[in-house]
């Protein structure tokens, strides 16, 4: 009786040494990844909306890089003349592009990287903000996030999406068609805003891609 129970404590032992030796391991895993993301996002504040900049290195998320290869990849699937190449990239009358796409300081001044869906555009509030292609709005609300929002469908499974502005056009809801260049709000502060921009995104099915997937921000 007196071997079993010395086995069985020899047993134990051995579990536990094994156990706090993974947890060890575990531990210096976290630490190097805290580590890791503190270094990325210290390389991503830059100047901005907001102080804000998008993080293009590191080992935090995918680059933007990456994206917009993917974004590339998909756009090639479809002839020049056609959407997504014939949509605007800058469907504002005028700003100065302060954010791209992919991974960057949340803007809310939480010290971690959040993945940015779109671009911004910082511009005065009340600049004219633009419908980026032919399509019909298939939504248009107020959230406390991206505060006055729309969202616009387009041909071949492509929508554009536009948020933070301080008004909408009279006249524009859901189910509204509407033309490329045509006005659909203004450029407003509204939601979880730093300040005076439009948020844009491009969507392809459903996810959400870099907009400036062939050529350079404006």
């Amino acid at each position: 009786m007196k071997i079993r129970i010395d086995r069985a404590r020899s047993l134990v032992l051995i579990i536990a040494t094994v156990l706090m030796s993974s947890s060890c391991v575990k531990g210096a895993v976290i630490k190097d990844g805290a580590s890791t993301a503190l270094s990325a996002v210290k390389s991503g504040v830059g100047k901005g909306v907001g102080g804000v900049k998008s993080l293009t290195s590191g080992k935090v998320g995918v680059s933007k890089g990456k994206h917009r290869a993917t974004a590339r990849e998909i756009a090639s699937k479809f002839p020049e003349s056609q959407v997504p190449h014939t949509l605007l990239t800058k469907p504002v009358a005028e700003g100065r592009h302060t954010s791209g796409f992919g991974f960057r300081l949340n803007p809310a001044g939480i010290p971690v990287p959040k993945g940015h869906k779109g671009v911004d555009y910082a511009a005065p509030e009340g600049t004219p903000i633009y419908a980026a292609g032919d399509g019909v709005i298939v939504r248009k609300y107020v959230s406390s996030s991206f505060g006055k929002y729309i969202k616009i469908k387009h041909e071949n499974g492509f929508t554009t999406a536009y948020a933070h502005m301080a008004s909408f056009v009279d006249g524009v809801s859901d189910g509204s068609a509407v033309s490329k260049g045509q006005k659909i709000g203004e450029v407003g502060s509204t939601g979880r805003s730093t300040g005076p921009h439009l948020h844009f995104e491009l969507h392809y099915n459903g996810k959400a891609i870099d907009p400036f997937f062939a050529e350079s921000p404006l």
